[in-house]
């Protein structure tokens, strides 16, 4: 069952291809609905950005950094 509620559970959680499954799904239901456009375009722009970042490291600092953030203790 999607619902918006799910999606946004999902987003929160850090499930954003799951959220993005469930926001198109729900658009495709209801295309005129500006919150699932604009949860849409905000997951989108997300995944531009980590895309950008991979791509565009060129220096042994950016790798290090990159790195660094890698075996940083998540908790």
């Amino acid at each position: 069952m999607s619902t918006i509620t799910l999606a946004k559970i999902y987003e929160r959680q850090g499930h954003f291809d799951d959220a993005v499954v469930i926001y198109r799904e729900l658009l495709k239901n209801n295309p005129q609905n500006s919150e699932y456009k604009s949860a849409l375009e905000r997951l989108s722009s997300r995944n531009l950005k980590k895309v950008l970042f991979f791509t565009h490291m060129h220096t042994k600092e950016q790798y290090s950094k990159f790195e660094r953030w890698l075996v940083k203790p998540w908790s």
